[in-house]
């Protein structure tokens, strides 16, 4: 009988268990949505916006040349792409070039990637 009054019963180290375990399982969720919060936290806004020629010169040069914000298939290899220097302008350039820019080698910013001009015939 001892034995009994000295050791918890076993409803009693059960419930300890299960509110550890939840009070651990709140606490993981609580860091996983933190630093989900600051993975999934809003970026930079579109590349049309930020160059400020949305509704002009860069939409044009853009159906022009076939572009895209996002990509094409994984497939499909540009042959262009639209970047901004440093300065602010906004140029067309080779696809080479425009990979340059977007790895960081050439200074500026990559704003799309083009298929080039559609071809007559």
């Amino acid at each position: 009988m001892h034995d009994s009054v000295a050791s918890p019963s076993w409803p009693r180290v059960a419930v300890h268990a299960v509110r550890t375990a939840i009070t651990i399982a709140a606490l993981t969720l609580l860091v996983g949505f933190g630093a989900l919060g600051n993975v999934a936290s809003p970026g930079p806004a579109a590349p049309s916006h930020r160059v400020d020629m949305s509704a002009g010169p860069l939409d044009a040069m853009m159906q022009q040349n076939r572009c895209s914000f996002t990509g094409f298939d994984r497939d499909v290899i540009p042959s262009k792409a639209i970047v901004r220097t440093p300065d602010g302008s906004v140029e067309l350039v080779s696809f080479d070039r425009g990979w340059a820019v977007f790895s960081g080698a050439i200074a500026g910013e990559l704003v799309a990637v083009c298929l080039g001009p559609t071809r007559a015939g």
